[in-house]
């Protein structure tokens, strides 16, 4: 009994082990596999943490950079493209969107350059002329850019006046006058921080394309047209001075300026990386306020196709329409819409005031880097809007309101004629290593950014010797006297200094070496 009960209990404590032992095996799988899985799922929670706190780091560095894209991107729809994109959508329906859309593109690729001068050099593109060119050159081209500024500038005030007299029935010399008192009093929004004035701009800006939405919203849009004319590019009889008006106001000279300044108010360490980071940040900052402001002009061509092209109640041309007439023209063709005048006179008034802000704030940059002299705030404030102010006064009260129109075709000319004289060294500057070394732009690029630049100087050439109306070349050759044999001989001898300065500003090599940010880490 014994040995039986021995041989009996011994498999039943194997039994008893084996079951223990897998038990024991079966819970340290468990156990396992339960921390494989929380260690999988917080695996899977750490790396959606980790992409959301990349985000949100990405999102805070574009923050810093924020505002010189809005300060720069208004040069696209003030008061004298609001009056184009009217001009064009009375005229040809939807028909040349593309060439705003185009505008935009060249837009945006010639202040891709201003930032990377800006950027890579740490010099603006008047300091880069004053530092390359000879004095008398520098001295030019100082002249040429106020000249273009003062136009541009005077475009805006009679753009704020205008839109003062349909909101609140001011005369025009008042609200030229109140233009003087707002601007300084918005730029003095410097003295406490650079990103006051332009928080100040983009809310402007905001509140400008709100509007323009607005109206937009209270019309009827051929969407499929609209598309059309966006994408499929036409030439309609009649339209070229239209066309040539719209490419030449898509690049501000001054803006070029103001961008290569403006990205050097946000502190960059000379590394590589934080360079590169800069760049991109820079570029989707001034991208994105681009777009917002391309559907603005979208809106604004949509309005007046929508009530103005082909409209029997309309008696007035697409040539004749101006920031003078365009409102009775808007309660003529929306009868029902009573807000239409009003909203139209908001987005002119922040469209304008918001240029003007901008322009003067490019004058003190244009002064202080081609001249090299530093003056106190106030003063550089003073001086801007006083070379403005003044000859829009005396438009104002010896011609009134149809003279301002006369001013604001001049002042498109003077804008046009000089758009070269800031793309052409902007160009050598960037293609050249002696400026900007290892950032120096690709060939490809130049060999593009030049052809756009030599066609810009074919159009000024055009808008010289082809364009119809009085006042023209073709206009004095039909009328032969002493007058026009003047006025011809000025046009040849200002069409070749003109030619020539250009040829000057191409050949002339570049001279100076540039303390620029090479350091690669």
């Amino acid at each position: 009994m014994t040995e039986n009960f021995t041989v009996a209990i011994i498999p039943a404590q194997d039994t008893v082990q084996n079951n223990g032992s897998c038990q024991l095996s079966r819970d340290l799988e468990f156990m396992e596999r339960t921390y494989k899985d929380d260690e999988e799922k917080n695996t899977y929670v750490g790396k959606f943490r980790s992409f959301w706190k990349q985000i949100y780091s990405w999102l805070l560095g574009l923050l810093k950079f924020a505002g010189p894209g809005w300060m720069v991107c208004i040069g696209l729809i003030d008061a004298g493209n609001y009056e184009g994109d009217i001009q064009a959508g009375a005229g040809f329906q939807y028909k040349l969107i593309w060439v705003i859309w185009w505008s935009s593109v060249i837009e945006i690729l010639v202040q891709i350059l201003s930032i990377r001068l800006g950027l890579y050099s740490s010099l603006d593109l008047a300091q880069s002329c004053r530092k390359n060119y000879p004095p008398f050159v520098s001295y030019i081209l100082w002249i040429l850019m106020e000249a273009a500024m003062i136009a541009n500038d005077l475009t805006q005030v009679i753009g704020f006046a205008i839109a003062c007299e349909i909101l609140f029935e001011m005369p025009l010399y008042a609200g030229i006058l109140l233009s003087f008192v707002t601007t300084l009093l918005i730029l003095s929004l410097q003295y406490w921080s650079i990103r006051y004035l332009e928080l100040c701009v983009t809310l402007i800006i905001l509140a400008m394309c709100t509007t323009f939405f607005i109206q937009w919203s209270m019309v009827q849009t051929n969407g499929a047209e609209m598309m059309k004319g966006w994408i499929i590019p036409t030439i309609p009889s009649g339209s070229s001075l239209v066309i040539l008006s719209q490419i030449g106001s898509c690049i501000m000279p001054q803006c070029i300026f103001l961008q290569s300044s403006m990205v050097q108010t946000r502190k960059v360490e000379s590394t590589k990386n934080d360079l590169h980071r800069a760049y991109v940040y820079n570029v989707i900052e001034f991208v994105f306020p681009m777009l917002l402001v391309f559907i603005a002009n979208l809106a604004a061509v949509s309005l007046a196709a929508a009530g103005l092209y082909n409209n029997p109640k309309i008696s007035v041309s697409y040539s004749d329409i101006g920031l003078s007439n365009i409102c009775q023209l808007l309660q003529t063709a929306f009868p029902e819409n009573s807000a239409g005048c009003i909203l139209f006179g908001l987005s002119l008034l922040a469209s304008s005031q918001s240029a003007v802000v901008s322009g003067t704030f490019a004058g003190q940059i244009v002064i202080e880097g081609f001249l090299n002299i530093r003056l106190p705030l106030w003063l550089r404030n003073l001086l801007t809007r006083l070379a403005t102010i003044i000859p829009a006064l005396i438009i104002s009260i010896l011609a009134g309101i149809e003279g301002s129109g006369l001013a604001l075709l001049i002042s498109s000319a003077i804008l046009s004629a000089t758009i070269p004289f800031a793309i052409i060294p902007l160009l050598k500057f960037t293609q050249s290593s002696k400026i900007m070394g290892s950032f120096r732009n690709p060939r490809y690029v130049s060999v593009f950014m030049w052809s756009i630049a030599i066609g810009l100087v074919i159009i000024n050439v055009y808008l010289i010797v082809g364009a119809q109306g009085d006042y023209t070349l073709q206009s004095s050759l039909s009328d032969i006297s002493i007058t026009s044999i003047i006025g011809i001989i000025a046009t040849v001898v200002i069409g070749i200094l003109y030619i020539g300065f250009l040829a000057f500003l191409i050949w002339y090599p570049v001279v100076f070496d540039s303390d620029v940010h090479r350091v690669v880490i």
